[in-house]
């Protein structure tokens, strides 16, 4: 059983990896390379040499540092979600899958997004800390809300799923004391529409496909 649990994410994470990578080829690394010449043009020194720090090469090297991030990302919550459908025990397939991917998605992506909405390099953060700790607090806080909105069948359970959500909004998300960017505003924009987009596509996709192997493998061995 444990085996196939594994064999149900790696294999999920590694698809929904690949998938987000193609994805991100097409609209939103373009968006990053665009904004690294405002950035390369603004960090230009008096004597005509850039300092920065290393990164990987422009081309296969940084599609392949960009996959690799993006597989080992989606093994992690592949695994996270079908730890999830061991756990209720119920049956799970495509469809459903594709649920718990949209409440992923809520929880990692479009909620801490309302706060921390995704940047571009050369704009102006808060503290990585304090963003870091936020975060964290909004996806704890987001996941918790919705299991106990959606999952908890007690009228108050789910008012108070759904308090615990706004709480991490209500406290308010770091920002520096003046927001500064070298990038126009409008590639700020167009970024964080293709960022939240990508992201939303790779958890419908990472969930159906957890979804579909788990009902295959894990489901097909219990009965057997």
């Amino acid at each position: 059983m444990l085996r196939a649990i594994i064999s149900t994410g790696l294999l999920a994470g590694l698809i929904a990896g690949l998938f987000v990578t193609f994805a991100q080829l097409v609209r939103v690394t373009p968006l990053i390379l665009e904004a690294e010449t405002y950035e390369v043009a603004a960090a230009v020194s008096g004597d005509g040499h850039t300092h920065e720090a290393w990164s990987p090469a422009d081309g296969i090297e940084r599609t392949l540092f960009t996959a690799l991030a993006n597989i080992i990302g989606g093994i992690g919550f592949a695994l996270l979600l079908v730890a999830i459908f061991a756990f209720r025990g119920a049956s799970t397939d495509f469809r459903s899958g594709i649920n718990w991917g949209l409440a992923g998605f809520a929880a990692f992506t479009l909620a801490p997004a309302l706060g921390l909405p995704p940047e571009l390099p050369g704009t102006d953060t808060a503290d990585l800390l304090a963003r870091q700790t936020w975060w964290l607090g909004t996806v704890v806080a987001t996941g918790t809300g919705l299991a106990l909105a959606l999952l908890q069948q007690q009228r108050w359970v789910q008012i108070s799923g759904v308090l615990l959500i706004t709480i991490p909004h209500l406290i308010g998300a770091p920002h520096p004391s003046t927001a500064l960017s070298i990038v126009p505003a409008e590639l700020a924009a167009q970024f964080a529409v293709a960022s939240l987009f990508t992201a939303g596509l790779f958890w419908v996709v990472l969930g159906g496909l957890c979804g579909h192997f788990y009902a295959r493998f894990v489901e097909s061995t219990a009965l057997t």
